[in-house]
């Protein structure tokens, strides 16, 4: 059976927003390789703006972005329907912010082969133009916004690598020297690396998405990180209405 004829297409419109952007839900086939572990979860957004042209440069982007652009050039059907048969046990997404021309939402997966990973895209357009939209087009990331974040994370490194410590000190952790290195080691590449890019907006707050990949082996050290601003709080910083 072609993969294609296996997607249902849902059409459960969001209405919490009432701004009159759509999004419909497009029901895919996991992957018939793992159907022990697949989760109830398939759920794949698609956009509805009423202007055809946006659609597709937004809902082609979402695509190409999912799948790290493996099938540039195919249908969205037949590029979802390939990606997922491929090893997704998980798929599910989340509207956080519609209105104002503005759509946020975030794609939450999980693929398995070797090992099982998760991971969320964190996406945001405008919905009058189709285009995406960087951090830079909804708030001033010079200057004191700028510095208010790149604060607040540095403190909430410091703060994830004492409680590595203490679990190292915690004979009953489980948690070795060697270990506690390697952990320490990725939370530093981390920090050193990141830069200031994923966001999702919601109805009262920006939150900055600050993520630190951590092998299979020690994914349970992995850190959290909570970067969340108030519009309130940040309003001579934005550049958007909310």
């Amino acid at each position: 059976m072609n993969k294609i004829t296996t997607i249902l297409l849902l059409f459960v419109a969001l209405n919490s927003f009432g701004q009159g952007v759509r999004i419909d839900t497009l029901k895919v086939l996991l992957s018939p390789s793992f159907v022990d572990i697949q989760s109830e979860s398939n759920n794949y957004p698609i956009v509805r703006t009423g202007d055809s042209r946006t659609d597709l440069l937004i809902n082609n982007d979402i695509k190409n972005k999912l799948t790290h652009n493996e099938y540039p050039e195919a249908s969205m059907d037949s590029t979802i329907a390939n990606w997922a048969a491929e090893g997704i046990v998980y798929l599910d997404f989340q509207v956080t912010y519609n209105k104002q021309g503005i759509l946020s939402l975030n794609i939450s997966a999980e693929g398995c082969g070797a090992y099982c990973t998760s991971w969320t895209e964190y996406l945001n357009y405008s919905t009058l133009t189709g285009k995406a939209l960087y951090l830079g087009d909804v708030v001033d990331t010079k200057g004191g916004f700028k510095e208010l974040v790149l604060k607040q994370k540095k403190a909430q490194y410091e703060k994830q690598r004492k409680e590595l410590k203490k679990m190292l000190l915690d004979k009953e952790s489980g948690l070795d020297s060697a270990t506690y290195d390697w952990a320490l080691e990725h939370y530093n590449d981390c920090e050193t690396s990141s830069e200031l890019t994923r966001f999702a907006l919601h109805q009262n707050h920006l939150e900055i998405v600050e993520s630190c990949y951590l092998p299979n082996a020690i994914k349970n050290l992995t850190p959290v990180f909570e970067l969340k601003y108030q519009y309130s709080d940040i309003k001579k910083y934005l550049k958007i209405k909310n």
